[in-house]
């Protein structure tokens, strides 16, 4: 399927089986893979994570742990030159901090940019380092990369990123796996379920969309399913202690065919998150039949078309509304939900593995 064989190093903060991978790891696992299995010799190098991880879970590529948290920036870089006879291009996965790759590699290469940071740095890291990294990924990291292809997920991306002063942005839509499919109809009389699914942190804005659920669980019978691990586990928790939140269940990190059975018996998924480069989350539920109301952000205006398979709102004070309107108007739920479907069923992984490699090769 991809001719030649190619021998590519990749340049990633995090790998497949961190406690902290999310949907970026999901999206290299799912595109590196399929090359691997048509004969890409594919290495990955990440940081070394907490003890006790297994890097490269589910993964049939190489996974070489390399430096700490942030000294990874340096050591990845210099492993990749040391061996780069050994390589023939590079793909580096962009997530807030560079691996300055157009200043060291000069063969083919390409950077996949999900979404830019903003305001996720001041939710990480306090100042002056957040306006720093906030500074260098709107000035400097566009200059430095400007001859460089970037691939990002959506024309709302793809947009930012333009503006932000990147010179070739090229767009290839996630997949989304077959696993993924719709669950028997419930009855009329059953509970109302919505599902969180993602990391737990700070960008993710869980605390505001507690607060936004909690008049609409006031008012009818609904549970809030929370799917995830992360930082803000333990703030999510204490929200939930002060005002006796028994109506949402913190599953924490769960296995595929559990996620997959939360999608197929929800009636919403939701999101109050501040950036996403996607959504991958919303179209996994999309694929099983179920609408989302969501946060309008770049990553979300890609994964959901407003009024058709879902609702944008402005923030996240405006889900409370949103998501009340369409829990009761039950024809309109499953008209979204049908249209969702349809829409993730046209997005697979094997055609965007074939297009980012097609791009990778157009580089030699």
């Amino acid at each position: 399927m991809y001719g030649p064989v190619l021998r590519v190093a990749v340049l990633s903060w995090r790998a497949p089986g961190d406690p902290d991978a999310g949907g970026s790891e999901l999206h290299a696992r799912e595109i590196l893979s399929r090359w691997t299995a048509d004969g890409v010799g594919v290495t990955m190098f990440a940081r070394t994570p907490p003890e006790g991880s297994v890097l490269g879970r589910g993964c049939p590529f190489d996974v070489v742990p390399t430096g700490s948290t942030f000294g990874v920036f340096a050591t990845a870089p210099r492993r990749v030159w040391s061996a780069r006879q050994s390589f023939d291009a590079v793909i580096e996965i962009l997530n807030g901090v560079p691996f300055w790759s157009p200043l060291w590699w000069r063969g083919p290469r390409i950077v996949w940019l999900h979404h830019l940071h903003t305001e996720m740095w001041a939710q990480s890291l306090p100042r002056p380092v957040s306006d720093v990294g906030r500074w260098n990924e709107l000035t400097v990291v566009p200059r430095v990369y400007r001859s460089t292809p970037v691939v990002t997920l959506a024309d709302p991306g793809r947009a930012e990123l333009l503006h932000a002063g990147f010179g070739r942005v090229e767009v290839i839509e996630p997949g989304v796996d077959e696993r993924f499919v719709p669950g028997a109809v419930a009855a009329p009389s059953a509970p109302l379920h919505v599902v969180a699914v993602g990391r737990l942190a700070p960008v993710k804005r869980w605390v505001e969309l507690l607060e936004a659920m909690a008049p609409v669980a006031g008012r009818m019978r609904v549970t809030l399913d929370i799917v995830g691990e992360g930082p803000d586990r333990s703030a999510i928790a204490a929200w939930c202690d002060r005002h006796a939140a028994n109506w949402v269940t913190l599953h924490g990190r769960i296995d595929d065919a559990s996620l997959v059975g939360l999608y197929q018996r929800a009636s919403l998924v939701v999101s109050a998150s501040s950036a996403e480069g996607w959504g991958m989350t919303i179209t996994e539920a999309a694929r099983c039949g179920v609408p989302s109301v969501v946060t309008d952000v770049t990553g979300h205006r890609a994964a959901v078309v407003d009024g058709v398979t879902g609702d944008l709102v402005a923030t996240p004070r405006d889900l409370t509304h949103a998501v009340e309107r369409l829990l009761t108007d039950t024809e309109r739920r499953r008209r979204y939900g049908r249209a969702a479907r349809e829409r993730a069923q046209a997005m697979t992984w094997d055609r965007a593995a074939e297009r980012h490699l097609a791009l990778l090769r157009e580089c030699r």
